[in-house]
């Protein structure tokens, strides 16, 4: 069964298409390469097909890490940037795996007023991966935390911040 990516897609189509990508290598790579070569609702309906992909192909994932930190720093396309981040967050993050580009645009838009709260709470768990080896950026990171004023957050954002300002102390 072959499904256009560029129309609109419910939940079972998606899970459809990342039962059929699991299984194998060939339509994962078309999912992966059809949300980096394309754009609007077909990359985004292929990143959230991939997001579906079982925890047991995350090294699948992993080695596509560059693609998916310069997709979720570059695109402008809002859905796109939090299915890329989706897929970052699944992945272990450790001492040497600090991207820089990626540190300083989550620090960057989980402070930004008109960046959606999906974004921001994604923004604020992949900067304290990446923060949590370094006792400076772990600094750096509370410091933005505190910057934001609770009242305006929403319920999860709000949530997301106090935990993660409670692993940083």
């Amino acid at each position: 069964m072959y499904l256009c990516f560029a129309m609109v897609m419910h939940i079972g189509d998606i899970k459809a298409l990342a039962h059929r990508a699991h299984g194998d290598v060939e339509e994962r790579e078309r999912l992966f390469r059809s949300m980096l070569s394309s754009e609007g609702k077909e990359a985004s309906n292929a990143a959230w097909a991939l997001t579906h992909l079982p925890d047991s192909d995350n090294k699948y994932i992993d080695e596509h890490r560059e693609e998916l930190v310069r997709l979720a720093v570059s695109t402008p396309e809002v859905p796109l940037r939090r299915l890329s981040m989706v897929l970052l967050e699944r992945l272990g993050w450790g001492i040497d795996d600090v991207r820089t580009d990626l540190l300083d645009f989550c620090l960057e838009h989980m402070l930004r007023p008109d960046e959606p709260y999906g974004v921001k709470a994604l923004c604020m768990k992949l900067a304290y991966q990446q923060c949590r080896h370094y006792p400076e950026l772990k600094e750096e990171l509370r410091q933005c935390l505190l910057l934001m004023e609770p009242s305006e957050l929403g319920a999860g954002v709000k949530h997301t911040r106090g935990k993660i300002l409670k692993l940083l102390c």
